[in-house]
């Protein structure tokens, strides 16, 4: 009997489940050989410290409920004088790691709490001791290759990254623990000293905080870097790995953050060389600014008359000296009130405007005569940065009487003189109607004119599309048989045509009016249903009273996503038939528009802005972002149904206003406003009263603090995508 219990006992002791985990007395003639394998956690104590005793409870507490893969240990210093100084014990008590014999940087000093020894020992056993693992050049590829990265690429000279490292450090020595159960480490880059990593990593400005799996990008972490809303992010990881999300998430599209100081790659160029359109940032100060396109070489002399003054019309000289304009916040508007201008915004700490100084320079001679260049110093004229929607440093931009255009290419004289020089191209000449479908063939929208023989017209709106950077889709024809034959019934001298979505649109303004013009063009500078992109997010979003987007699974197969795409496009037909029966109809008044985004590539915002999952994907939302609100329910609080009556029938309800609308604004905002209004109802009460005065500005100063306090973290919850605080 007593032989079978020793046995259980045995067994029960092998498989770890006798006792509690003890801590192994060590001394001189012990401590090397027991340490020499495996992870060893070692207490440095006297038995005469009352602070040796307060801790004992508590390594005892630790002891009994560890499940890690360590050894625990312990020396008596008193005992063991010289070891312990060995050691550079200098006080009790003192907890050490010991990796196979050799001693760790890490030591837990003084009678710390049950939290703090939990703490020590998990990150001991880390792969990574450091809760923000420095990565450079040398070590990037050996450890960020594999598992779950978070990793934080900055500047030291940098304002905006020293302002974000006190909430990234808080929150690393918070969470660095719990994510390395689930293979999560948190990392930063130094820019400044591993230039070439942070290209590789597409890093376009400091700070960039990256999701990296097993060395492959996989988002920008496009949120506030400030504690409370990095931390919702992150707690959000672990099970996204569990799930498998991230395994097969693809790259999403980067995005500027707020306030940074940026370093655009190569791999951003804008191709100026193919005669194609190709895409680039665009900001949107005032109302006409418009999407980029690269214009096409011109053709030779046109065949007639209009052609002839739209191409052959001497231009007006500009930066006649060669050299570089300093612009001030006291010059800035009339300098660049008429003529092009490309402007570039900088700091002069920023390491990547010292070096594109000289090169700025050299553009200002290589740009002689054509097209003025000029600088902003954003330290002394922080205001008209901020005017200009300078988001980070060097911001290069082509202005021209209001309309602007950010470029993001190559920082070389080469590629920039070219950029500009496309953009301020003259139109292409259309001698035959396979000129015009080539046009048709690269870009999803094209313009067409044929004009009067005394070349004003012609004029007017070559001048006009120039000015709005659209020089690429404008085809001017020469004679009128290629213009019958591509403009058919709707053929008329003079004429200005819009072709997309396999349809033409003539133009009928008047083409002596630059204001009308100009306005047509931009409302018909999208097809139908265009594709949600960084390029045009802030001009869908805002030039129209609703947006409605179809949230599409492009990995879901090619077939589906034609499929959806098409569903879509069709409810788009139909609504613009709706309107073309209902001219009178009071919705003309509201201006809709459709898109599709890449439900995949911008899963992130789609989730954080309009609570839509995966899961329910393919989806419509109707964005009415002049209100900050939105719909993803039909009239019968059901789901938007993807089909085209649905999307149909859910549009029209929405502009009515019988859809319930969801908020992007916080509490807080919608407080303030609440506020605003009982401001206004007691002015109506005590009008006239010194105490209506007193309420009222009390009210006003309680309304602009909340606003001031909730304004920046809105500014990503909301629909904006790339416009400074």
């Amino acid at each position: 009997m007593h032989l079978k219990i020793w046995s259980l006992w045995l067994l029960l002791a092998y498989l770890g489940l006798a006792a509690p985990v003890k801590s192994l007395v060590l001394d001189t003639l012990t401590f090397k050989e027991r340490t020499a394998r495996g992870t060893w956690i070692v207490k440095h104590f006297s038995p005469q410290c009352k602070h040796c005793r307060s801790f004992q409870p508590k390594w005892e507490q630790v002891l009994a409920g560890n499940s890690l893969d360590v050894s625990f240990g312990e020396i008596n210093c008193l005992e063991n004088e010289a070891l312990c100084d060995s050691h550079k014990v200098t006080s009790w008590p003192t907890v050490v790691v010991f990796q196979d014999g050799q001693q760790q940087p890490h030591a837990l000093v003084g009678d710390e709490t049950v939290e703090a020894l939990q703490s020590f020992i998990s990150r001991a056993t880390r792969k990574f001791a450091e809760n923000s693992v420095v990565l450079n050049s040398q070590n990037y590829t050996q450890y960020a290759h594999r598992g779950v990265w978070l990793v934080k690429h900055y500047s030291p000279f940098c304002p905006h990254c020293r302002r974000m490292a006190p909430h990234w450090k808080r929150l690393a020595d918070e969470l660095a623990d719990k994510f390395a159960e689930d293979g999560i480490w948190f990392g930063e880059v130094n820019c400044i000293e591993n230039g070439k990593l942070c290209e590789d990593n597409l890093v376009d400005g400091y700070p960039t905080v990256n999701l990296f799996v097993d060395g492959r990008f996989i988002e920008e972490m496009l949120i506030k870097y400030e504690y409370p809303v990095m931390k919702e992010y992150m707690l959000k990881l672990p099970q996204r790995v569990r799930s498998g999300e991230l395994a097969a998430k693809k790259d999403e599209p980067v995005v500027a953050n707020d306030n940074r100081d940026w370093d655009d790659m190569a791999n951003d160029a804008v191709d100026v060389a193919k005669p194609v359109t190709s895409k680039a940032v665009v900001e949107a100060p005032s109302p006409n600014a418009i999407v980029e396109t690269v214009s096409k070489p011109a053709d030779p002399a046109p065949a007639n008359a209009a052609a002839a003054a739209a191409a052959s019309e001497p231009e007006e000289q500009y930066n006649v000296d060669g050299q570089v304009v300093v612009l001030t916040k006291e010059n800035f508007a009339e300098k660049t009130a008429t003529g092009p201008w490309f402007v570039e915004f900088y700091a002069p700490w920023c390491p990547h405007c010292q070096h594109l100084a000289p090169e700025w320079e050299r553009l200002g001679a290589a740009a002689r005569g054509k097209i003025n260049i000029g600088k902003v110093d954003c330290d002394e004229a922080g205001q008209l940065c901020s005017d200009q929607n300078v988001q980070g440093f060097p911001t290069l931009k082509l202005i021209w009487e209001g309309q602007s255009l950010v470029y993001k290419g190559p920082r070389e004289l080469e590629n920039m003189h070219s950029f500009a020089q496309g953009m301020l191209a003259q139109p292409r000449v259309i001698k035959e109607a396979e000129q015009m479908q080539q046009m048709r063939h690269d870009n999803d929208v094209v313009f067409m004119f044929h004009g009067d023989s005394n070349g004003d017209a012609v004029k007017r709106i070559s001048t006009n599309v120039r000015k709005m950077f659209m020089a690429g889709q404008l085809g001017i024809v020469a004679g009128a048989k290629v213009a019958k034959e591509l403009a058919g019934d709707s053929y008329k001298k003079p004429m200005l045509a819009v072709f997309k979505d396999g349809r033409s649109v003539v133009y009928g303004g008047s083409l002596a009016s630059d204001d009308a013009i100009r306005e047509w063009l931009y409302a018909e500078r999208f097809p139908l249903l265009p594709e949600f992109t960084r390029e045009n997010a802030d001009s869908l979003f805002y030039d129209s009273d609703f947006l409605v987007l179809g949230v599409l699974p492009t990995d879901a197969g090619r077939s589906s996503l034609d499929a959806s795409r098409e569903t879509v496009r069709s409810a788009a037909v139909e609504y613009q038939k709706y309107l073309d029966k209902s001219a009178q109809h009071p919705e003309q008044g509201s201006k809709v528009r459709f898109a599709w985004i890449d439900g995949p590539k911008w899963s992130s915002y789609v989730e954080r802005v309009f609570q839509i999952p995966q899961s329910e994907w393919p989806s419509v939302v109707i964005v009415q972002s002049s209100e900050d609100q939105f719909y993803t329910l039909d009239i019968s609080g059901r789901k938007i149904e993807m089909s085209k009556l649905g999307i149909f029938m859910a549009v029209r309800a929405a502009v009515d206003g019988k859809l319930k609308p969801q908020s992007t604004k916080s509490i807080l905002v919608r407080g303030a406003k609440v506020i605003g209004h009982m401001a206004a109802a007691i002015w109506a009460f005590f009008f006239g009263s010194i105490l209506s005065t007193l309420v009222t500005i009390a009210g006003i100063a309680l309304l602009a603090y909340i606003v001031k306090r909730t304004r920046g973290a809105e500014n990503r919850n909301g629909f904006n995508l790339v416009k400074a605080d």
